[in-house]
C-alpha cells in the first residue's frame, strides 16, 4: 500500500518507507495463492494506521475553490487529514471536537480556515459568524439545531455574517468531518475568535 503522505509519525507507528509496500505485497501474494496463514507480525496494525491517501480525492476541486489554492495543494491537504497528529483539540475541553488548521490563499487571508472533526452525537455550540462562512462536508452528517436542516458529504453550506447557529453530528455513524472557511471569525458567548486567535 503506497502512501503519498510526505512524513511519518514520530512515534514510528508505520513501517519505514518501502517496508510497508513489501509487507502488503507479501500478504497479497499469500492471499492469491490461497494460503491460509497469519499475516506477518504487526502488518494488520500498520495497514490500519496508514493514512488513506486519496479517499477524499473527489473533494479536491471544491476544497481548492474554497481555500483559494490549486488542486494539487488541496489534494495534499485532504491526504494529510488522516495523518497521525493532524488534528489538535478544539476550544471546548469537554467536547470531542478537534481542529486541523490549514492555510489558504489570498482570498481567505481574513478567514479562519481548517478541517473540523466532531464525534457522532456531539453538538458544536451556538456561535455567531462575524463574516460569511462556507462549510464543505467531507464525511458524516449533521443537523442544524435551529432549522432542522441536515447536511452530508458533498454539501456546501454558506451562512451570512451575523448569522448564528449550533449543529449536532448525527449519532450512529462516522465522525463528522468538514472544511470550514469563516471570514473574520466567530463569537462564542462573549469570546471573539478570529484568524489570529490561538484557540483556533
Amino acid at each position: 500500500m503506497s502512501r503519498s503522505s510526505p512524513s511519518q509519525p514520530p512515534d514510528g507507528a508505520l513501517a519505514p518507507d518501502g517496508e510497508e509496500d513489501l509487507l502488503s505485497g507479501e500478504l497479497l501474494a499469500l492471499m492469491a495463492e490461497g494460503v491460509r496463514c497469519s499475516p506477518p507480525s504487526g502488518l494488520r496494525e500498520q495497514l490500519l494506521r496508514a493514512p488513506l491517501a486519496g479517499r477524499l480525492a473527489r473533494f479536491a476541486e471544491p476544497v481548492a475553490r474554497l481555500l483559494d489554492v490549486d488542486v494539487t495543494r488541496a489534494q495534499g491537504l485532504l491526504d494529510g487529514i488522516d495523518a497521525h497528529g493532524a488534528f489538535v483539540p478544539g476550544p471546548f475541553p469537554d467536547l470531542d471536537i478537534s481542529l486541523c488548521h490549514v492555510e489558504g490563499g489570498p482570498a481567505v487571508a481574513d478567514a479562519v480556515t481548517g478541517f473540523v472533526r466532531v464525534a457522532p452525537g456531539v453538538t458544536f455550540p451556538e456561535h455567531e459568524h462575524l463574516g460569511e462562512e462556507h462549510v464543505l462536508i467531507l464525511q458524516g452528517r449533521y443537523v442544524e439545531l435551529q432549522t432542522g436542516v441536515e447536511a452530508g458529504p458533498g454539501d456546501v453550506v454558506t451562512r451570512p455574517g451575523g448569522s448564528s447557529h449550533a449543529l449536532t453530528a448525527l449519532a450512529g455513524g462516522t465522525d463528522l468531518l468538514y472544511l470550514a472557511v469563516v471570514h473574520r471569525g466567530v463569537k462564542i458567548g462573549d469570546v471573539v475568535m478570529g484568524p489570529e486567535s490561538p484557540e483556533l
